[in-house]
């Protein structure tokens, strides 16, 4: 963590009492928003506790200079000032947290809360963006994506490879039927018996049919599905769908595939 406040008699009181309240903290100090922002450049913190009350720069035109290049980085404003309007400014610029100043007993313990909390969201948030950004590569790459159906409210969730699959914004939203209905005319009955018996009876399914996408390109897709159930009945479904179309065309006319490869700079 970095505390940032022009009294350095202060920084080294706040050292003692976290690092005693908690071994997750280490600290590091700085009694000027500039030299903070310089300690950021070589020294990446997970939080910034900063002082509201400074004389060059005060802690909101702090928080403004951190927004520029650290957009999500947890930052807690420490003040000795409590109005509503410091919180209201604070709250309005992005902080994380807001906390006054307080020797009391129990504070440097809930400061110490404070601040594990918001660097546990910080690092849970960053776990999930790595997590979607790996979803997203992988689905690109294998020409895959994933859906699920909420069977009470109709709902549906894609991913952004089922969305590239259908041709669609990722902002679309579709109904179970709509969805179905790109399908071929030949296989569209079979898609929704399969969907409507996993339904009713919680069966799994896996299908290989033609989809007509957004472009009215003709697709083959590998889909299947599966049931998700809570206290014994089938709440929602899920599945994956495949575009396996360079497959099928590579199996039914290997001379096609190639030359159209040759033409894609292929050997």
């Amino acid at each position: 963590m970095l505390h940032v406040d022009d009294d350095s008699h202060f920084t080294e009181l706040i050292v003692n009492r976290l690092e005693h309240k908690s071994d997750q903290i280490t600290i590091q100090t700085a009694t000027t928003p500039q030299e903070g922002v310089s300690i950021l450049t070589t020294d990446p913190v997970d939080c910034i506790l900063s002082s509201y009350e400074m004389p060059a720069q005060d802690g909101l035109e702090f928080l403004e200079t951190i927004r520029e290049e650290y957009p999500d980085l947890p930052f807690i404003l420490y003040t000795s000032r409590g109005s509503e309007e410091v919180a209201s400014e604070a709250i309005s610029a992005g902080v994380t947290d807001y906390l006054q100043k307080d020797a009391g007993p129990g504070h440097y313990e809930l400061l110490a809360k404070r601040i594990t909390n918001a660097v546990d969201q910080y690092r849970a948030q960053k776990e999930l963006a790595r997590n979607e950004d790996l979803l997203a590569s992988t689905e690109r790459l294998a020409n895959t994506g994933g859906w699920e159906l909420d069977i009470e409210t109709g709902d549906t969730r894609w991913t952004d490879g089922t969305y590239d699959i259908y041709g669609l914004d990722p902002d679309t939203e579709l109904t179970k039927q709509e969805a179905i209905e790109f399908y071929h005319p030949e296989g569209r009955g079979e898609i929704k018996r399969l969907v409507e018996r996993c339904i009713d009876t919680g069966e799994s399914y896996e299908a290989t049919l033609r989809l007509i996408d957004a472009d009215d390109q003709l697709r083959w897709v590998h889909t299947n599905g599966e049931a998700i159930r809570r206290n014994g009945e089938v709440v929602a479904i899920r599945g994956a769908i495949r575009d396996i179309t360079d497959i099928k065309e590579s199996a039914n006319n290997p001379t096609t595939t190639q030359n159209r490869s040759s033409r894609r700079g292929g050997t």
